[in-house]
């Protein structure tokens, strides 16, 4: 979802955040730093949200920290998928809205 879909308030939602943190992390294994500037998030909203995922089954966690790295699993390639097609089918539907 672009800036000028979103509310105009700007923020994002809690599961659009979680989002972003999937779409970082499908292209391949990345490291917490990468992901959070990727996501555009705070390190503490990372944590918190890379546990969640990690713990749902979203994101798999290699290694220990400081060297811990995070990849997509199926069921977060599949979730981020479906995501993608309902925004940009409500997109769709908005845009015809207001032609």
């Amino acid at each position: 979802m672009s800036s000028e879909d979103r509310p105009a308030s700007g923020r994002r939602s809690a599961f659009e955040v979680k989002m972003d943190i999937l779409r970082a992390t499908s292209a391949g294994h990345a490291k917490p730093t990468r992901i959070m500037y990727k996501s555009n998030t705070s390190w503490a909203i990372l944590q918190r949200n890379l546990e969640s995922l990690r713990t749902g089954g979203f994101l798999l966690k290699a290694g220990e920290p400081p060297m811990s790295d995070y990849g997509i699993t199926e069921r977060g390639l599949a979730v981020l998928h479906e995501y993608d097609r309902v925004t940009a089918q409500a997109m769709g539907y908005a845009r015809e809205v207001r032609a």
